[in-house]
């Protein structure tokens, strides 16, 4: 009988953000973008190293134990508010999804966030991904129903915020 994976069988750590890891996961979350949401926003592209790449930031990819990509997310500095890091292309694996993984792989960026000096972190989705509003709504993030300059956010436009202890 085949055994259904464990998040504890995976090993996530950090890796450059031009490397294969990365790239992988990037290029899966914004496939599922496009067929979710029809396309992407321009303000969703054009991510670079520069970003996630240490010191400003890092991105964590989860491997399973034959080395495959099952994951990932990356954690940025927030543009629009010093001292905010901001939660970008978290992916898992569709076969990988429902085991923890996605779970884990935001308790990693939380910590990593806390080392990289970030007080809290932001992150935005959209109501075509309601897995992802379960995760946050249910690991104490708080839905934000405002941007960073005041203006009342669209219901498909969903904000989340997470003060770091």
């Amino acid at each position: 009988m085949h055994q259904p994976p464990s998040a504890l069988d995976v090993a996530i750590g950090p890796e450059a953000y031009a490397g294969d890891g990365p790239r992988r996961v990037v290029e899966a979350a914004e496939d599922e973008l496009v067929l979710r949401y029809g396309g992407l926003d321009p303000s969703e592209t054009g991510l670079t190293a520069a970003m996630f790449d240490p010191p400003a930031g890092t991105f964590l990819v989860a491997r399973s134990g034959d080395g495959a990509v099952v994951g990932g997310v990356g954690v940025r500095p927030y543009e629009h508010e010093p001292g905010v890091g901001e939660i970008k292309r978290l992916w898992v694996d569709p076969v990988w999804r429902r085991h923890g993984l996605g779970r884990r792989l935001m308790d990693e960026a939380e910590s990593t966030a806390r080392g990289l000096g970030f007080s809290s972190l932001h992150l935005a989705t959209g109501d075509h991904q309601p897995e992802a509003v379960a995760l946050y709504e249910g690991s104490a993030w708080v839905r934000r129903r405002t941007d960073h300059a005041g203006a009342v956010l669209p219901d498909w436009h969903l904000q989340f915020t997470k003060r770091l202890g």
